[in-house]
C-alpha cells in the first residue's frame, strides 16, 4: 500500500453548530473548493458561497494521508 495526500474539509469544519455531516477529500484544494460549492448549492441552497464562509473554509482545510 502506498500514502497519498488529500485536502479535506467538511460543513462541521465550517459550521460545528450546522449539524450537516457532510465531508469531502480531493487531491487538490480547487477541487475540493469545486465539491464543496456544489454541496452548498444542492444540500444547503447556496447559490454563492459569502466570502466570510469561503474565508472559514480555506482556513479549515486539511491535508490528510490515505492509504491507497
Amino acid at each position: 500500500m502506498a500514502d497519498k495526500q488529500y485536502k479535506q474539509l467538511g460543513c462541521l469544519d465550517v459550521q460545528p453548530s450546522g449539524g450537516c455531516g457532510f465531508q469531502v477529500r480531493a487531491e487538490t484544494e480547487a477541487e475540493l473548493m469545486q465539491r464543496v460549492a456544489t454541496h452548498a448549492k444542492q444540500c444547503h441552497k447556496l447559490d454563492s458561497i459569502p466570502p466570510e464562509m469561503a474565508a472559514k473554509g480555506q482556513a479549515a482545510v486539511q491535508t490528510v494521508i490515505v492509504k491507497v
